[in-house]
């Protein structure tokens, strides 16, 4: 489960004239679906292999609205699952230098991408947007001080703010210190059965129920506040 592969599901030419990407970063109507739609896909995926011999590994950014939904306690069939101990989330901590290098290949990746889905990837210019929301949530939630206009990325401050944004999971953090060497796109996996990603009938089917719940406005009200439980 990768957020910009089960995007792509999402994005239809379709969607995206009703619900346009703008500067790189996804429709709130679009990012809001994509939540909905994996809680349900997850417990299916459950229900379907049930056996200890099958793992689904989940990447979710959660910064503004990407996969929240997984952190925030919902009451639906999917929760039970969410909050047990068969479910784990891994909090990857890069120290500075490693957040540096990852930066370096972000760019790199941009311009020479190596997998069509590094075409879709946040440019460096969105990470840094995305630090700065996070270090404007670390302080509305009382865990950081004043933000400055342009933060360095800040370990510790990250570490705090993810932590808080998992209090309702069981979790795990993991610093990363070390850069390995590379080769190929990080989208090259080995011995990956598939992807979870949402059906045509269930993308329509998720943003037309949507759309009878909430106006527009109300969805992107709901993504600005996505870090309150």
């Amino acid at each position: 489960l990768q957020w910009d592969v089960t995007r792509s599901a999402f994005e239809t030419p379709e969607n995206l004239a009703k619900y346009p990407e703008i500067e790189g970063v996804t429709h709130a109507m679009i990012r809001q679906a994509i939540g909905i739609w994996t809680r349900q896909a997850i417990m299916d995926w459950s229900q379907a292999f049930s056996s200890h011999e099958h793992i689904l590994i989940g990447e979710a950014p959660f910064i503004g609205d990407r996969l929240m939904q997984l952190a925030k306690v919902i009451d639906d069939s999917a929760e039970e699952l969410l909050k047990s101990a068969k479910t784990h989330f891994i909090l990857p901590v890069p120290s500075k230098a490693v957040r540096a290098q990852i930066e370096d290949n972000r760019a790199e990746s941009i311009a020479n991408p190596q997998h069509e889905n590094e075409t879709k990837d946040a440019p460096p210019n969105i990470l840094e947007m995305l630090w700065y929301e996070i270090c404007i949530v670390g302080h509305r939630v009382g865990l950081t001080e004043t933000v400055q206009d342009r933060p360095a990325y800040d370990p510790d401050v990250y570490q705090k703010i993810y932590e808080y944004l998992l209090q309702h999971r069981n979790s795990t953090t993991l610093i990363v210190d070390e850069v390995f060497e590379r080769s190929g796109s990080v989208y090259d996996l080995e011995h990956i059965v598939g992807h979870l990603k949402a059906s045509p009938e269930q993308v329509q089917q998720t943003l037309t129920q949507l759309e009878l719940n909430s106006t527009v406005a109300q969805v992107q009200a709901d993504v600005d506040k996505w870090y309150q439980f």
